[in-house]
């Protein structure tokens, strides 16, 4: 009895015995960079098995660095709150706003609408608008907000495109979280490594021109391979064929054979008839639900507007072919200012009838996602306790033995082995653990660090093929009721031939955009983050 009771208690198990399982590490390695590895393994175990939830994992840092020596509470607890956080922080805000004015839901039925009713089309009129919505909010959000509509589309289509259809909502949503640094935690975790070094060109403008053109590439990588998997591939010519044979049996009514030929092509014609009327219900019923919504509210207009009012901020900050307005002001101002500032403005101006604000305190409340916070600062502070102790250091001397590879070759084995550790751990968590090993690897090495650490950081958040890689893909597998290994067959593909595609997109576009092939004057030792290597 007690052995099967500790089985099914197996992570409460594990969570007491793995602390003393790695306590010969810091006792046998006295350095300080064994204590920051011990702490550095005992959260990465915890994030991969989820023994504990994984923002409450990235609070650990708060309760050992402490008394490991690595840092103070009070330098731990700063990390919590960085400009990164705080941009994530002001950009929710909008995105909460924008979701309760219900124009999140206009504009998927908008382009519902606009794409057409036959399978291949609403396939791409689902990830259209879910990918476009993840650049901006949460794609847990948008997901959550489509998967209703499309149990309504899959009651008039038929419920033999449902795997094909959750899976494109989940795809389009972690593929559209790669088109701004907002979109997703590990793009704001890069931004928050990269923007420790002076001069580096990382901004939001500048991320955009280089992930927005690569999400859509992948978006529509994404839709082909769907319908590859589930949709047969000329189902247009057979119609036609199907017709034009039709005509010609009319005309020799008098031959048995033709007559024969005749009804089994009439048969097909009742079929394509029948898709047809299908096709015609899903309009009508997409035509409805956006004539529920009615004429668009002053709610909506003013979300979208000051929607538009932060994007241009963002975009007009320090694009850096013109005098941008931060250029204007005091240094420092980042792109959390923006956001915050239009976050404001939604708390304080009244819309509708009754004249409350766009924005109030306990809507943010209840659906800030307080975790992604906390998730953000936990890998924050574990990477400066990390350059402390001189963990970073130590570990890029260990893989500067990887010298003698050639650049393109270990990009690619860096790529691979994110994306594998990105199927079964938080993409979040991945990126906390590897980008500043891969800082310091790329300043050992003499390499651009966007070399290594951009298609890094895009390739965490292309999981496509377990149900735990990201929030996406649990909800679409709740949601649609298919086997894990359905989820399996269909994203590897997807999943290698998208991180090909980011590789290939980093060495062609990012490397001019971004001066990729030489080591720059911001990522010199002179600079911030090198300061560690000086003092170890």
């Amino acid at each position: 009895m007690i052995l099967p009771r500790l089985f099914r208690r197996w992570k409460l198990l594990l969570l007491v015995v793995l602390p003393f399982a790695l306590l010969p590490l810091p006792l046998l390695w006295t350095a300080p960079a064994a204590r920051c590895l011990y702490v550095l393994m005992l959260m990465g175990v915890c994030w991969l098995l989820e023994l504990l939830p994984i923002p409450a994992t990235a609070l650990i840092p708060v309760v050992l660095f402490p008394p490991l020596g690595i840092m103070t509470t009070a330098q731990t607890s700063m990390y919590y709150m960085k400009s990164s956080c705080m941009l994530f922080v002001g950009g929710l805000m909008v995105a909460i706003a924008i979701e309760h004015s219900n124009f999140h839901r206009r504009v998927g039925l908008k382009v519902l609408l606009m794409v057409g009713s036959s399978p291949r089309r609403v396939l791409l009129g689902f990830m259209l608008p879910t990918a476009l919505l993840s650049m901006w909010i949460s794609n847990t959000a948008s997901t959550a907000m489509m998967i209703p509509i499309l149990e309504a589309v899959l009651t008039e289509l038929g419920a033999e495109h449902r795997n094909m259809m959750m899976l494109a909502i989940a795809y389009a949503a972690n593929v559209g979280g790669t088109g701004t640094v907002i979109g997703t935690p590990p793009n704001l975790i890069m931004f928050e490594f990269i923007s420790k070094l002076d001069g580096q060109p990382i901004t939001f403008g500048s991320w955009m021109v280089f992930s927005a053109p690569l999400m859509i590439i992948n978006l529509i990588i994404a839709w082909i391979w769907l319908q590859i998997l589930f949709l047969p591939i000329c189902c247009n010519k057979a119609k036609t064929k199907d017709v034009e044979t039709v005509e010609s049996s009319e005309t020799k009514q008098n031959n048995l054979e033709k007559m024969e030929t005749l009804e089994t092509n009439q048969n097909d014609l009742e079929k394509i008839e029948c898709v047809e009327t299908k096709q015609d219900d899903v309009r009508k019923l997409l035509e409805t639900k956006y004539k529920q919504l009615g004429p668009m509210s002053e709610e909506e207009y003013a979300a979208f507007s000051l929607f538009l009012l932060l994007v241009f901020l963002w975009l007009s900050r320090s694009p850096g072919f013109v005098t941008g307005w931060a250029d204007l002001l005091p240094p420092g101002c980042g792109d959390a200012t923006p956001a915050v500032f239009v976050a404001l403005i939604m708390f304080a101006i009244p819309v509708g009838a009754d004249g409350q604000p766009l924005l109030n305190w306990k809507l943010v409340q209840s659906k800030l996602a307080w975790g992604v916070i906390i998730l953000l600062g936990g890998g924050f502070a574990l990477a400066e306790g990390a350059d402390r102790s001189c963990l970073t250091v130590w570990v890029g001397e260990q893989l500067a033995r990887l010298e003698g590879l050639e650049a393109e070759l270990l990009r690619i084995l860096i790529c691979l082995l994110v994306s594998l550790i990105t199927q079964v751990a938080s993409n979040a968590a991945t990126a906390s653990m590897l980008l500043p090993v891969l800082l310091q690897l790329c300043q050992q090495l003499r390499i651009n660090p966007l070399f290594l650490m951009l298609p890094a950081t895009l390739t965490s958040s292309l999981a496509f093929m377990l149900p735990v890689s990201t929030a996406p893909n649990a909800i679409v597998f709740a949601a649609s009721g298919m086997k894990t290994s359905d989820m399996i067959k269909a994203g590897a593909g997807l999943t290698l031939i998208s991180m090909f595609v980011t590789v290939g997109w980093t060495e062609l576009v990012g490397a001019p955009i971004f001066n990729m092939d030489e080591f720059p004057e911001w990522a010199f030792p002179s600079n911030t983050s090198l300061s560690s290597a000086s003092r170890c």
